[in-house]
């Protein structure tokens, strides 16, 4: 391995001083023209780079923001951390990923490394359980965004959608279209995001006089797997839903799941709306009906709020922001409307 270049070397190569070379390349001091020419041609020569932990240790800063998310591999985190990088990266920030999967203990390790490394702030979608842990960060002045989710009496700049409305229209639009038994796959319990979600499903069924029916609120707790069980306790029903809202993109494609194991027609036998729009759903068969959020808009305020809270010369006295996004509700092929003569079949008949 190559020794690393350091000031003693640039000094050399320039013949000034190391004192002249600190001066030159952090902008401090007194130093001519004809000085800074020689060392920055002496950096361009031997290719130095800075010590990025002297650096840290002499700025107090690591040039380093932690992001912890629960999954990134569905679209809406994917899109989200790519908000975060681009503008991370403009400011000469790095980005270091973590994902929870939703395990507290795992989370919890992964801000207690974070915290240790010295970054200079953290992003995170909080999993429901650590709290009281993220409430003494913030209250020891390490810069926190929370985004997607929030954490009630945690008083930091939040990034969300407006979950409740987007549910509400989502759920409204199949009522419009004559859907009276809709079935609701939620999230974790103690979720904002799912509370929310399940909030506008419930008063879409209230505005429009239908009665809010247990048997047809099911948790898929934000996991496949889970979704796909709960999807086939529906389909067990004797007069199983004739409407599915999917909370999340893991959840509904676990509930697709369930459905063409189960050879149910979309939308002809059973309608769904999911809540995220990723690449695929227009380009499945049929196309899928979608509430789809501005991710990659929620990744560039958080750390656009982060950075800004990083750089404030007087942190605490900045005020946290609750910034709310407006979902949109994308009508494709998924949803049918009902006649008046209803198919029903249970799945012992077909």
């Amino acid at each position: 391995m190559a020794e690393r270049i350091t000031l003693k070397d640039v000094a050399k190569e320039a013949k000034v001083s190391v004192t002249i070379v600190s001066r030159v390349l952090n902008n401090y001091g007194s130093f001519s023209e004809e000085i800074k020419s020689k060392v920055l041609k002496a950096v361009e020569k031997l290719n130095y780079k800075p010590d990025a932990i002297a650096q840290s240790l002499r700025t107090k800063h690591t040039k380093a923001i932690g992001v912890i998310i629960s999954d990134v591999v569905t679209f809406f985190f994917t899109n989200l951390v790519r908000g975060i990088e681009d503008v991370a990266s403009q400011s000469d920030y790095s980005v270091i990923l973590c994902n929870s999967d939703e395990d507290l203990t795992k989370e919890r390790e992964y801000l207690s490394a974070l915290y240790e490394r010295g970054v200079d702030g953290l992003i995170i979608s909080p999993s429901p359980g650590n709290d009281s842990y993220l409430k003494k960060l913030a209250r020891g002045g390490t810069p926190l965004v929370l985004v997607d989710r929030k954490i009630r009496g945690l008083k930091v700049t939040t990034v969300t959608v407006d979950n409740e409305a987007g549910a509400y229209e989502a759920v409204n639009y199949l009522i419009s279209s004559g859907h009276q038994r809709i079935g609701i796959i939620t999230g974790l319990r103690g979720v904002t995001t799912s509370e929310e979600r399940l909030a506008g499903y419930k008063k879409a069924l209230k505005e429009n006089h239908l009665p809010e029916v247990p048997e047809l609120i099911k948790s898929g707790e934000y996991r496949r797997e889970k979704a796909k069980e709960v999807a086939e306790e529906f389909l067990k029903m004797k007069n199983f839903p004739t409407a599915l809202f999917v909370s999340n993109e893991p959840m509904t494609n676990g509930a697709l799941l369930a459905l063409r194991e189960n050879k149910v027609k979309i939308p002809e036998e059973m309608s769904i709306i999911g809540f995220d729009d990723p690449v695929w759903a227009s380009i499945t068969n049929p196309a899928l009906t979608c509430v789809s959020q501005p991710s990659y808009s929620i990744g560039t305020l958080a750390c656009q709020s982060l950075l800004k809270e990083i750089k404030g010369a007087e942190r605490s006295k900045t005020s946290p922001e609750d910034i709310i996004l407006k979902p949109k509700l994308i009508i494709r092929e998924s949803c049918r409307e009902m006649i008046i003569e209803e198919f029903k079949v249970s799945l012992s008949e077909k």
